[in-house]
């Protein structure tokens, strides 16, 4: 541990996050940059600023402070604020090794813990099936990125802080290639969108994402129609970003809402027999720094997924 790094660990702090910046164009307020990236609200980090709790380059820092490449950020939480207690929650192992594992989450599985939710999520999960994660996160352990509580699909989970940093700066570079598959409403006119704008928080909705005309981040997403029936369709979506709610908000965006998301969606995407967005993370590729290649995996389409694409007759040769 570097030397600034151990002169924080007071009494009754421990050290949740490092974070070190390595994009070269990149530059962020901190309390935004650590809400995106640490999925807490912004107002939450302004907190833990406003405390003292968040250091830049060693320094205590003010919530407008701009990180830039090069910058080291260490975030503290006092230690007594999270318990986490392993619990054994169903989901697919479809890798695993002493460096990362990638799991199939199921739809309705919250990612890690929050207010309200100590117990009942994927992380809780992560320490009862793999003894061997050693991360300093106590809130957050082995998580690199995250899908929401109601898209299935594959995650990647780093067993040390040594390869959930490597990682990390995968994601960071966009050299972890995602593909989706999403069932959608509509006739799209065409066979092939790249929708390239900025997405941020709703002007007029605040549990919502919305594309902006000012302000937001860049959002870039690959949609390809795979198969249609009778106003319904089987889609791919690459996506060369990672934005929240990103592949919800553009198929809204482009007016072929995601069946059963009923908030980019409204009650239309109701009625087709799925009671969450049909949107599964079904193909992660990255380059194995321990195998020295190209690795890539699948994750099996879930059982609600599957009754709409027979449903509606979009059997697809999927090769992705």
């Amino acid at each position: 541990m570097k030397k600034r790094d151990s002169e924080l660990l007071l009494p009754g702090r421990r050290i949740i996050d490092k974070l070190d910046i390595t994009s070269d164009s990149f530059s962020e307020r901190i309390d935004i940059f650590l809400s995106e990236k640490l999925n807490r609200s912004r107002s939450y980090f302004k907190n833990l600023i406003d405390e003292g709790l968040v250091t830049l380059n060693g320094k205590i820092c003010k919530p407008s402070s701009k990180v830039v490449a090069g910058d080291h950020i260490i975030v503290l939480i006092p230690d007594d604020s999270i318990d986490l207690t392993p619990k054994e929650i169903d989901f697919e192992v479809i890798y695993d090794s002493k460096w990362y594992a990638v799991i199939n989450k199921p739809a309705g599985l919250v990612v890690h813990p929050a207010p309200g939710n100590t117990t009942d999520t994927l992380v809780n999960g992560l320490l009862a099936k793999f003894k061997n994660i050693d991360d300093n996160d106590n809130v957050r352990p082995g998580i690199i990125h995250r899908l929401d509580k109601d898209t299935s699909g594959l995650l990647i989970i780093a067993k040390n802080r040594d390869v959930r940093q490597q990682m990390s700066e995968l994601f960071q570079k966009r050299e972890v290639k995602k593909v989706y598959l999403a069932v959608c409403m509509g006739e799209p006119k065409n066979d092939y969108y790249m929708i390239d704008n900025f997405i941020g928080r709703s002007l007029t909705d605040r549990k919502k994402m919305a594309v902006l005309q000012n302000g937001g981040k860049r959002a870039v997403s690959e949609v390809k129609i795979l198969k249609r029936s009778s106003g319904i369709f089987l889609a791919s979506v690459a996506i060369h970003t990672g934005r929240t709610h990103q592949i919800r908000v553009h198929m809204s965006y482009l007016n072929y809402p995601i069946l059963g998301d009923f908030l980019y969606g409204g009650a239309k995407v109701m009625k087709y027999g799925i009671n969450r967005q049909a949107l599964h993370a079904y193909k992660i590729s990255f380059f194995d720094f321990y195998l020295g290649r190209e690795v890539s995996y699948i994750a099996e389409i879930p059982e609600d997924i599957k009754y709409l694409i027979t449903k509606y007759r979009l059997d697809f040769d999927i090769n992705l």
